[in-house]
């Protein structure tokens, strides 16, 4: 039985021996390290949401009872994913035991083969967009998932030169089973910048940087090629008509697919902020009453400055905040110091100088 009919599917696992009052300090943690609402929090239970769905653990005897709840069956299984990996740094042990019970009567057909967010596509067309980015469009069989609430996904490339390449695979404890080694996929997180579901087509561009990975696989990848992709996850579209966004290079396609999917009466400011001045002709689409600032990265102003000034001025409208991580941690820590609502803001750091 579910608790939200928003969220059909259910899933659930015991977790003997663990004391509810540690995993509720645990969770809370977690709520507000990554901006989760806390639905319920009792003596007995404690219920987050997530991108994808819900978390809840409840006192059961002993133990704990988890459960999970999403409204598509490969978000389900990412939150079964993500429980796994979180018990895996606090009991591992525990995390290999642990088994499932749900109503998706696939779960146990899974076990071995290929996790339902794992995708291979065929790219189609690599095209220089400005002189910092290259587009890259991929035709993929079912795209059906790849919508408004979660534009980001990851590239899983494999090591240069391997021909024996191993893929991920599902395990008996509901999470999905990594190569290691040399056998290890590189899984860089990029953005949905457009999607056509009819045609199968997806377009992503690529933000080029000396010794990067991606950089050196996007600089020689041929049309016809085949590549991995996982999900698509992380945050979506913002339900708003009222917005303040700041982005550096690394945000200019998460911030312009925001932009150009917000309502047309949506109002708010953005700011894009590049190293390169010749990035400034990066495309972007804004409704008519959002104005797009561009700035050179030499500015006095830092984005964080930026962004810190305009949250005082405009409380009500939807931050969503994406650059260098020290700027992100700065905005972050500000804005739970005001205790402004995490359901209204997405802070995230997309790139680290370290």
């Amino acid at each position: 039985m579910t608790i939200h009919p928003e969220f059909p599917l259910q899933a659930e696992t015991s977790l003997p021996g663990f004391a509810f009052g540690a995993m509720r300090m645990v969770m809370l943690h977690e709520a507000q390290e990554h901006d989760m609402p806390v639905i319920e929090n009792t003596d007995s239970c404690i219920t987050l949401k997530t991108p994808y769905g819900l978390y809840s653990f409840s006192a059961d005897g002993d133990g704990i009872k988890a459960s999970v709840y999403a409204a598509k069956s490969d978000w389900l299984y990412m939150l079964k994913d993500g429980l796994v990996d979180q018990l895996s740094h606090l009991v591992p042990e525990a995390a290999t035991a642990l088994r499932w019970s749900d109503n998706d009567q696939e779960s146990d057909d899974q076990i071995g083969e290929l996790p339902p967010n794992i995708h291979f596509a065929t790219v189609r067309l690599v095209m220089p967009i400005g002189p910092s980015f290259l587009r890259v469009r991929v035709e993929m069989q079912d795209l059906s998932s790849f919508q408004n609430n979660a534009i980001h996904f990851r590239l899983l490339l494999p090591p240069k030169e391997l021909t024996d390449v191993e893929w991920p695979h599902v395990g008996e404890n509901g999470s999905t089973v990594w190569p290691k080694g040399d056998k290890a996929l590189h899984r860089p997180v990029y953005t949905t910048r457009w999607v056509d579901q009819a045609e199968g087509l997806m377009d992503f561009d690529v933000f080029l940087h000396d010794r990067g990975r991606v950089t050196e696989w996007v600089s020689t990848i041929e049309p016809g090629a085949r590549v991995a992709l996982a999900g698509p996850g992380g945050g979506g579209v913002p339900d708003t008509k009222n917005i303040l966004l700041y982005a550096d290079e690394t945000a200019f396609p998460a911030a312009a697919r925001i932009l150009e999917t917000l309502p047309a009466d949506t109002k708010g400011h953005a700011t894009f902020m590049a190293a390169n001045k010749a990035d400034f002709a990066y495309p972007a689409s804004v409704p008519a009453a959002v104005s797009l600032t561009w700035l050179s990265a030499e500015s006095s102003d830092s984005l964080s400055d930026l962004a810190l000034a305009s949250m005082d001025e405009y409380p009500d409208h939807f931050l969503w905040f994406a650059c260098e991580k020290s700027d992100t941690q700065r905005v972050r820590a500000e804005y739970k110091a005001k205790s402004r609502n995490p359901e209204n803001a997405y802070i995230a750091a997309y790139w680290s100088k370290s």
